[in-house]
């Protein structure tokens, strides 16, 4: 009698643990086939982000405060004659810290302040004049230029699409090999992978990457600044798709 009792409950733990294990399986209880399709473009920049930091450093916390006063005073008016307006200038608060002799000895040496700074350039006819600017300033610091085409949502909502039908011809090509046909589909992603096929099916940025560089035509020193001669926009999608004999 204990010896079936015993059995009984193995018998229902077990039962009872294959249940759970498949109501926790990320898979999907129907056949599918999971494909990935891509798509890439070469587009030229039109517009360009230029990120950088005004800093100084001085004795005094007043003399470094009016150093970054004065180094954005005089990058406002030369953006303004490259015909940046202000909305295309996001300047963060003023930041002030206190310098210390080391770790242990907390005695005040001096003070930093510094503001970040973010420059968006709607004509790439200016990206080598301010760089240029920038790099000669002696408060300026952490200076980062990236580029990207006004027209990237358009760009990237066809991307999306070519990428989609690449996925569903593979989709068609693998089942094809099978013996199977493609029935509907019951997941996409732009995400990097499936994981374990349980994330959220959501939508991720494109990748963007840089081609050959290309030197401005121009005769001083700063024709040693490059701008691309284009950006690759990319999208990739995943697709689960629903199979039938």
């Amino acid at each position: 009698m204990k010896l079936t009792i015993l059995a009984t409950a193995l018998t229902t733990a077990l039962s009872l643990g294959l249940s759970g294990a498949a109501q926790a399986s990320p898979l999907p209880d129907f056949p599918f086939i999971s494909v990935s399709g891509e798509a890439r473009l070469e587009v030229a920049p039109d517009k360009a982000r230029i990120q950088f930091v005004i800093r100084h450093t001085a004795a005094k916390a007043d003399a470094a405060t009016q150093a970054v006063y004065k180094q954005g005073r005089d990058l406002m008016q030369f953006l303004a004659a490259q015909g940046v307006t202000e909305a295309d200038i996001d300047a963060a608060q003023i930041n002030k810290e206190a310098l210390y002799k080391d770790y242990n000895d907390r005695t005040i040496t001096g003070y930093e302040t510094s503001q970040p700074i973010t420059v968006t350039l709607n004509q790439l006819a200016n990206y080598v004049a301010v760089m240029d600017y920038l790099f000669k300033q002696p408060h300026i610091f952490s200076i980062h230029g990236s580029f990207d085409s006004s027209q990237r949502e358009q760009l990237e909502l066809k991307l999306s699409q070519q990428a989609g039908a690449d996925a569903r011809r593979r989709a068609d090509q693998l089942a094809g090999a099978q013996g199977v046909k493609i029935s509907s589909v019951f997941a996409i992603t732009e995400a990097g992978g499936w994981g374990q096929l349980a994330g959220d099916f959501g939508f991720s940025g494109g990748a963007v990457s840089f081609s050959t560089m290309r030197k401005p035509e121009m005769a001083d020193s700063s024709a040693n600044l490059v701008l691309p001669r284009h950006i690759t926009l990319q999208k990739s999608v995943n697709v689960i798709y629903k199979i039938k004999p």
